[in-house]
């Protein structure tokens, strides 16, 4: 287990964040920031034929529209919902597909394979979850595998907290300590999460920033 608890005696201070993603309440220090990122969708869960291995890029994005536009899907299950419709622009592994779903919900999503740390909390500070695609095989030191995608949505000293749609990473020795479970507001080190996410060094992580789509304005 890889948690990277805060120090002793650091609390958590509730305040309203103006501009920040969906008038909702945010947890924030100086060092700590949680959005309230509540709707968690646990991709193995799935009625779609298949797809429940194989749709974490959509569960992902999918509590990012949530968030963002807490009307646009509905149930317990809303992910298979939005799958639906990114199936319509293609597979569930496409970051195409996936940015024109999301702007069928009215969401502008953008990928981009230069993500940093620095990146993900100023998103977070701006009040944006930012999906982050990385290897989960593998110990921390030579990460492996096809990749997965998780929600970040928070951080505290020493880790990021993500909405993990798979479950608990074992993110020091790699694979998953829970699946189905345990992946809500989890918190995995920096220490052994960015080398899996910045494969090929500083400044190479993958990621699906969000913001909404404005109205056209009236002529």
């Amino acid at each position: 287990m890889d948690l990277a608890r805060p120090p002793a005696g650091l609390t958590l201070v509730a305040c309203y964040q103006k501009d920040s993603g969906p008038e909702a309440l945010t947890l924030t220090t100086s060092s700590i920031l949680v959005l309230p990122v509540r709707q968690y969708y646990v991709q193995t869960d799935s009625q779609l034929p298949g797809q429940g291995l194989r749709m974490c890029f959509s569960s992902t994005c999918a509590m990012a529209v949530k968030y963002l536009r807490p009307t646009a899907l509905l149930g317990s299950n809303a992910d298979d919902t939005y799958l639906n419709t990114v199936r319509r622009y293609g597979d569930t592994t496409s970051a195409q597909a996936q940015i024109a779903a999301c702007a069928d919900y009215g969401i502008l999503a953008r990928f981009d394979t230069s993500g940093t740390r620095a990146l993900l909390e100023q998103e977070l500070q701006l009040g944006y979850p930012v999906a982050t695609g990385f290897l989960h095989h593998g110990p921390a030191s030579a990460p492996r595998g096809g990749g997965h995608w998780i929600l970040a949505v928070g951080y505290r000293p020493g880790a990021g907290i993500f909405n993990d749609p798979y479950g608990e990473l074992d993110n020091r020795q790699g694979g998953y300590e829970r699946v189905g479970s345990g992946g809500h507001f989890v918190a995995y080190s920096w220490r052994n999460w960015l080398p899996r996410w910045e494969v090929e060094g500083a400044g190479t992580g993958w990621v699906m920033t969000f913001r909404r789509a404005e109205p056209p304005a009236v002529a």
